[in-house]
């Protein structure tokens, strides 16, 4: 699993890369960045970097401005604000610009590390929780094929060829646990129970 950390203070980047190493004890790489420029140059340079631990307020952008940098640069990078602000609005307009996750810094390593698998699921992740407005969901045939990253589309396409994890590992340059966990989420997007179930739904679908 390839990870962006960005934050302009190096003790926090350190205390998230332990927590990262807890998570991730094998397979892991992380690239550092200090501001949002840093930040964007690294997504830009390493289309393998699969999520980006960003703090809100860093030099070189404004915040939201950064975080939709970030989005347009990489547009399948889970995307995990990790901020001193627990403001709701903060809240609400990160996930609006296209944050999948956001974690106050006051959460325990814990949380932390149930946020970003919940986020590699494909899943929102809040702490600390926030009432959010209801949105209407797609249609599931308009809905499902959305949902999926490229990444995820890339996986769901050697799933149909009938490789395995580990093959799917080599052939796509990713660490085995992170394609248990892009298959999960691709299962939990099309609704399905299993491999050979995903590949018959994403045959139908043309994915």
């Amino acid at each position: 699993m390839k990870v962006l950390l960005a934050d302009d203070h190096a003790l926090f980047r350190d205390g998230i890369r332990l927590v990262l190493e807890d998570l991730v004890p094998e397979g892991l790489e992380v690239v550092e960045a200090c501001d949002f420029l840093q930040a964007v140059a690294a997504v830009r340079a390493d289309p393998r970097i699969e999520i980006g631990l960003i703090d809100l307020h860093m030099p070189g952008m404004e915040s939201f401005a950064g975080l939709e940098a970030l989005r347009r640069a990489a547009p399948d990078l889970h995307l995990v604000v990790v901020s001193a602000s627990e403001d709701p609005s903060d809240i609400r307009r990160a996930l609006d610009t296209g944050a999948l996750g956001y974690i106050g810094k006051t959460s325990s390593s814990n949380a932390m590390i149930e946020g970003i698998r919940t986020v590699l699921l494909g899943e929102t992740f809040v702490r600390p929780a926030v009432d959010l407005p209801p949105t209407l969901p797609a249609p599931a045939d308009e809905q499902t094929p959305a949902r999926l990253t490229a990444r995820q589309r890339d996986v769901l396409g050697m799933l149909r060829l009938g490789k395995s994890n580990k093959e799917i590992a080599r052939d796509l340059d990713l660490a085995e646990i992170t394609v248990k966990l892009h298959v999960t989420a691709i299962l939990r997007t099309l609704g399905v129970e299993n491999r050979t179930q995903a590949a018959i739904l994403a045959a139908k679908l043309g994915l």
